[in-house]
């Protein structure tokens, strides 16, 4: 694999190939210590696409092959001759079931980079079926992991399956009418049960289904069945088929039109069904469906900030910050911070337009929001120190502030452009077009106004108002009124009448004596509306004109152009909140040792040493347990053990997992002595091995692990998960990263080519390096200290990483780490360099995209690269399906632009944006037509380019300016978070509180209770004593174990939403009909709970 490259990134990659190396190395020298189910680290390294796919679902020597066909071709079209090659290189060898299977899964995973579960784990099978005419079809079985693939994939993989089935000579796939009914009964249940992105209407599911050349069918992931249309002859189970919803739902009716496009370029016939259905769907879609999407679910205490289109809602620029990109867009700080800090650095924010969703990113030189303070005054907020200070003086938030998006994002989504605001960046783009010099003079109204004059360009944004907001009638009340007033006006003194139209318009005031005063003076609000002071009085200077487009009259009566300031307010609500923690299981182990039920509630080995035994020869003896384990053999000592090592040799394989009786007491002890430690600490183990294999992991783990509180995940290693943000450039100051350290990771120069001298200089960031959370420092310190005292006490090895336990996280700088998907089963490799105090992970837009990640409000883990090589194993893995998901089963240690997620394609490095593309945006033409006006990455791809020298748009002060904590986060009740969510709604004027809270009580807290409601009337107990459940209660009133039992769901979480729900009905005046649905909903908790009819007494009481 060669890799485009400058010698400066190729220097930059050799180093963390052999940082790597030499990690691996160490760890294939400990690993012969015996105390692993391998002697060798389980994580084999890939370099590129095609080794990655061979790993994951071969065959063997698959990659030379892919590597060749995709040097001329694109994703979509290696993965379908790839397909169409094993097809009939396999079918004599491996027949054809195996050939078809093999073909779709290979393909499957060159379409998802092969670093996501769903070709091996989303793909049950791959098989023949006779159809009602006794030809031969073809049909996939999905299962639920097919989620992780995106609904284009999964989509993808149906149309490749019919190319297969058609080299090997198959027919297409014939449903009876009983097939498709099932599908339509069985996709709306699946979204009730569940969860679906879209679900298509019966009819949309009937034009798929009936003309679908490939059976979606899939096993059973749910418990509920379905009414009608059972006990079908090829249809196996009358349960909930997950995947094959999604497929079928999100896949090839969703993304249809994707699907279209691929076909139409690659020429396959038999698909015409799906033009007939996107032309239909086209016709019949509404506009406004997916502008309103984000309000459709509203949970409480996470706020709507805006509504769409509604004035005061965040206000459109076109650019990118250097913390934007790839789904991430930015908006000011000081809008974090009037937001009460609901909006926080990394939390999600739900989008009208151009997409789904966000993750925010603060960026100080855009506009800031504009607040009326208590006191009367009426400013804008563009230092984020000053509206800390008079954030608790706010009386209303008036105008959210800018919204900075990149054009890309429009381009990614599909998504029309729609017309900026009026912003210097389009000023100053119109005075480069005309070849006009930039401006230089003085910012005041006077200057610009006669700069705008001579050049005949429009007026400067700093003293351009929000006149469409207003008809025309409204502007000429307003000079009317102004004439009339004119004693006082003159002197910028206005009464408090005309307060709501400065608001309107967003004129800054005071309030001084009652009186207004307006802040930049009168002369640019008088000069706009054709007036000026004559001889002590108010003239009029241009009578209006007839009009009713009021942009037209302003220009008119001003003499200047005057352009919208806010053609396009986008609506936004409170999704995600910013995430920061270890990663724990529940209930959260420090070793993966079974200990069954003598582990007791809180699986301690401890508790475990003190169980009695039951049966047999050790009847009576303290610490033994009966689990399911594999039985090994020691060959020193010729003793049948559990453990992997033994007398300094790992162990051999005697008998397959049954269950048996195990001398935890032993086995304690011998880790004890191994470990060097005297008092046993609490050591938290699992209930019962979930892999196949069931291995245990040595207690020697659990020992150390549990000496630092660590707590392990299911395939032996310790992760630490942190919500993604893009970062193309940092500054070493922000990330606590002294200059010294940065000349010796490589960073030389600023983005500038100068010399690095200072930790004020911009730098732009590697590919492969990470920023992470502050929070995440301690933790890592931890695992250090852990993963050297394994070395040094189990593996007899010198410590590797030599930190104290009281050492700062800085000097963990400069180590490597894995970072994973959780939906993946591919780690990256990547480069600690520095920390924020967000509670995120900063990494370049490649490195998130190598995850098959963006960075809408997303989360990822982390860990320690020597950690994941020591203590990870494939005897760990979970044998259920979906068990792969999250597991490092390969890593990339090198990132290629060309193969990841394309998305990254789409990030724009322009530092400004050309006038035509402000032109096409007004005329809200498709994205895709100003593509060539973007310096983006698709047009650097495979040359020196790709990986450095990118460009922003807007810069920022600092990646960690601005709140850290989300205010959901901080508020410790729900009734808290729900007052204090409505309370800011109150004061947004883009925002509605009584929608917000009619929305929460009926999409949150009503379904809340009737649901809680019906699982308390149907839930079983358990011991208190032991982990015993029951589904119902047993006669006797006890366990057998003799302890006494409970309910699983206690009263209490049915009441809980009943009293805030009451106060926010009657409080915000909610509608009559909710109000009843609320007392419909309490009238059923009070007969079930509250009846003194009905009397809970004994059996015998009741015979």
């Amino acid at each position: 694999m060669v890799l485009v490259a400058s010698d400066e990134m190729e220097s930059y990659f050799g180093d963390l190939e052999k940082r790597a190396d030499e990690c691996y190395d160490l760890v294939s020298k400990a690993r012969k210590a015996g105390f692993d189910p391998a002697t060798r680290p389980e994580i084999p390294r890939a370099k590129d696409l095609a080794e990655r796919v061979e790993a994951q679902v071969g065959p063997p020597d698959i990659a030379p092959r892919i590597r060749s066909v995709s040097e001329n071709n694109d994703r979509e079209s290696t993965a379908l001759i790839i397909a169409k090659e094993l097809a009939n290189e396999l079918r004599s060898k491996m027949g054809i079931e195996e050939a078809l299977e093999q073909a779709v899964r290979t393909s499957l995973s060159i379409l998802t980079e092969g670093v996501l579960v769903a070709p091996t784990e989303g793909v049950v099978k791959v098989s023949m079926m006779s159809n009602q005419n006794n030809t031969r079809c073809a049909a996939i079985y999905y299962a639920g992991p097919i989620r992780a693939a995106g609904g284009t994939a999964q989509a993808l993989s149906v149309l490749i399956a019919d190319v297969v089935r058609r080299e090997l000579g198959l027919d297409a796939y014939i449903p009876t009418p009983g097939e498709i009914e099932r599908y339509k009964e069985e996709i709306p249940l699946y979204k009730r049960a569940v969860n679906l992105q879209y679900v298509p209407s019966p009819e949309e599911i009937d034009a798929i289904a009936m003309s679908c050349p490939i059976c979606v069918t899939g096993e059973s992931t749910e418990r509920i069945e379905v009414a009608g249309n059972r006990d079908l002859p090829r249809v196996e189970t009358n349960s909930l088929r997950g995947g094959a919803c999604l497929v079928l739902a999100e896949g090839l009716c969703l993304k249809a039109a994707k699907v279209l496009k691929h076909v139409d370029r690659l020429g396959i016939s038999g698909w015409e069904f799906l033009r007939k259905y996107t032309e239909k769907k086209r016709g019949t879609t509404s506009d406004d469906v997916k502008e309103h999407k984000y309000l459709r679910d509203v949970l409480a205490g996470r706020p709507i900030f805006a509504f769409p289109e509604r004035p005061g809602a965040f206000r459109l620029r076109y650019g990118r910050s250097r913390s934007a990109g790839l789904a991430s867009m930015s908006i000011h700080p000081s809008t974090m911070v009037v937001l009460d800090s609901f909006a926080a650095i990394g939390t999600q924010l739900k989008l009208q337009l151009p997409g789904k969703a966000t993750a925010g990113t603060p960026c100080d030189s855009i506009d800031g929001p504009s607040v009326l303070l208590k006191d009367g005054t009426f400013t804008i907020l563009n230092d984020y120190d000053e509206a800390k200070k008079v954030v608790d003086r706010i009386d209303q938030i008036v105008d959210l502030g800018e919204i900075l998006i990149p054009v890309g994002e429009f381009i990614e989504n599909n998504h029309p452009l729609e017309p900026s605001g009026w912003c210097t960046d389009w000023w100053s783009a119109i005075l480069k077009d005309l070849q006009i010099d930039a401006y230089g003079g003085e910012f005041d109204f006077v200057s610009l106004m006669q700069f705008s004059k001579e050049n005949q360009v429009p007026l400067h944004p700093k003293y351009t108002y929000y006149w469409a907001d207003l008809n025309c009638e409204e502007i000429k009340d307003l000079r009317e009124q102004l004439v009339r007033g004119g004693n006082s006006v003159k002197d910028n003194v206005f009464p408090q009448t005309y307060k709501e139209i400065f608001l309107r318009l967003g004129i800054f005031f005071k309030t001084v004596d009652n009186s207004l005063v307006l802040e930049d003076g009168i002369e640019p609000l008088l000069h706009t509306l054709g007036l000026e002071v004559k001889d002590g009085s108010l003239k009029s200077t241009m009578e209006p004109i007839e009009t009713r487009d009021p942009l037209e009259l302003v220009s008119q009566l001003s003499g200047i152009i005057i352009k919208n300031r806010a053609p396009t307010r986008i609506g936004a609500s409170m999704g995600r909140p910013e995430k920061a923690n270890e990663r724990r299981m529940k209930p959260p182990p420090n070793v993966l040792f079974p200990l069954g039920e003598a582990g007791g509630s809180q699986r301690l080995v401890n508790t475990a040493l003190k169980a009695n035994s039951k049966s047999g020869f050790s009847r009576g003896k303290l610490g033994i347990i009966e689990v399911e384990v594999q039985l090994r053999y020691c060959k020193q000592c010729q003793k049948e053990t559990i453990a992997v090592r033994c007398c300094g040799n790992q162990t051999m394989v005697k008998d397959q997992p049954r269950r048996r009786s195990v001398d935890v007491s032993e086995l304690i002890t011998k880790a004890m002595n191994n470990t060097r430690t005297g008092i046993l600490p609490k050591i938290k183990g699992v209930k019962g091995l979930v892999s196949d294999q069931k291995v245990p992991e040595p207690l020697e783990k659990g020992i150390l692990r549990a000496k630092y509180d660590l707590r392990v995940y299911k395939d032996g290693t310790l992760r630490y998960d942190m919500i993604d943000l893009p970062l193309t450039h940092f500054y070493p100051r922000e990330i606590g990263l002294s200059v010294e350290k940065a000349r010796k990771l490589g960073y030389v120069k600023d983005m500038n080519g100068q010399p690095l001298e200072s930790d004020d200089q911009l730098l732009e960031i590697k590919v492969q390096d990470l920023i992470v959370s502050e929070r995440a420092g301690g933790w890592l310190v931890k695992v250090s200290n852990f993963v050297d005292e394994e070395l040094s006490k189990l593996y007899d090895m010198e410590p590797f990483y030599g930190l104290k336990p009281n050492s700062r996280p800085e000097e963990l700088i400069g180590e490597l780490l894995i970072c994973l998907s959780p939906h993946t089963s591919a780690g990256v490799l990547t480069r600690l360099i520095g920390f924020t105090s967000a509670k995120a992970q900063y990494g370049h837009p490649f490195l998130h995209a190598a995850k098959r990640r963006n960075c809408d409000g997303d989360e990822d883990s982390i860990m320690l690269l020597v950690d994941g090589l020591l203590n990870y194993s494939n005897s760990f893995i979970p044998g259920t399906r979906g068990g792969t998901m999250d597991i490092p089963r390969v890593l990339s240690t090198r990132i290629d632009p060309t193969e990841i997620d394309s998305e990254a394609h789409n990030v724009e490095l322009n530092t400004q944006y050309p006038v035509e593309l402000y032109n096409q945006a007004e005329k809200r033409s498709e994205a895709i037509s100003v593509a060539d006006l973007l310096d983006s990455v698709s047009r650097r791809l495979e040359s020196p380019e790709q990986y450095e020298n990118y460009g922003f748009s807007h810069s920022s002060s600092s990646i960690n300016q601005g709140p850290v904590e989300s205010r959901y986060v901080t508020l410790d009740s729900m009734r808290a978070k729900s007052l204090a969510s409505l309370e800011l709604a109150g004061r947004i004027r883009a925002s509605d509180a009584t929608y917000v809270a009619e929305q929460t009580i009926e999409k949150h807290f009503i379904r809340d209770i009737i649901g809680n409601l019906r699982s308390f009337s149907t839930q079983g107990v358990r011991c208190k004593k032991c982990p015993k459940k029951y589904r119902r209660p047993p006669l006797s009133d006890t366990c057998s174990c003799g302890g006494q039992l409970q309910l699983n769901i206690s009263p209490a979480s049915v009441y809980k939403y009943r009293d805030i729900a009451t106060h926010i009905s009657e409080k915000y005046g909610s509608r009559s009909f909710v109000k009843q649905r609320l007392e419909l909903a309490f009238g059923a908790i009070e007969d079930t709970l509250e009846n003194e009819q009905i009397k809970q007494m004994d059996l015998g009481a009741f015979l």
